[in-house]
């Protein structure tokens, strides 16, 4: 059997696990990526009834997604970043701690795929160079510039990766807005 594609099938199971099954914080303390809005009618600058929430319509789910995560759109949260981080994720991060900047696997700018309504992904397959030995992964960042820029999110390997020179490390990112 190939062994990139068994190396590829069990960097994808174990993102999928990682994503799914360890989360790192209690459900009720992970920041969502949520709509939030109220509708207040006045009349005369008096409101005229309480203000009420309304509804984010699938239209306005895609615009989301495209502004956000399209590779087309200026700004866009599309460079994806790898690390050998010792900390776990902390809201206010800024930057991917102990980001890789040389090895073939320093910041890169991801592809961009809807996935559905309101979702996308951001892939990027990264190849250790001849200067990686042993060179450990564990954390990704998403970022909409190729270096400093705003962290959209990030995220440490519930299990780090060791490469060597010519392995390759793809890393998607899934999005998505309700």
């Amino acid at each position: 059997m190939n062994k990139n594609f068994v190396i590829a099938t069990l960097l994808v199971a174990l993102m999928a696990v990682t994503v799914y099954s360890f989360p790192i914080k209690s459900e009720s303390s992970v920041p969502k990526l949520e709509f939030h809005s109220a509708v207040c009618i006045y009349k005369n600058n008096d409101l005229t009834a309480p203000c009420t929430h309304n509804a984010m319509m699938n239209a306005g789910l895609n615009w989301t997604r495209d502004l956000i995560g399209n590779a087309g759109a200026a700004g866009a949260m599309k460079y994806i970043a790898v690390g050998n981080g010792t900390n776990g994720e902390v809201t206010t991060q800024t930057t991917l701690n102990a980001e890789i900047a040389d090895t073939g696997l320093q910041r890169a700018a991801g592809t961009y795929a809807v996935v559905g309504l309101g979702n996308w992904s951001i892939s990027h397959v990264f190849t250790a160079g001849a200067g990686a030995s042993s060179l450990i992964v564990n954390t990704t960042g998403l970022f909409n510039d190729t270096s400093g820029g705003t962290m959209f999110a990030g995220k440490n390997f519930a299990n780090s990766v060791t490469l060597q020179a010519g392995d390759q490390l793809n890393v998607t990112w899934y999005v998505w807005v309700s």
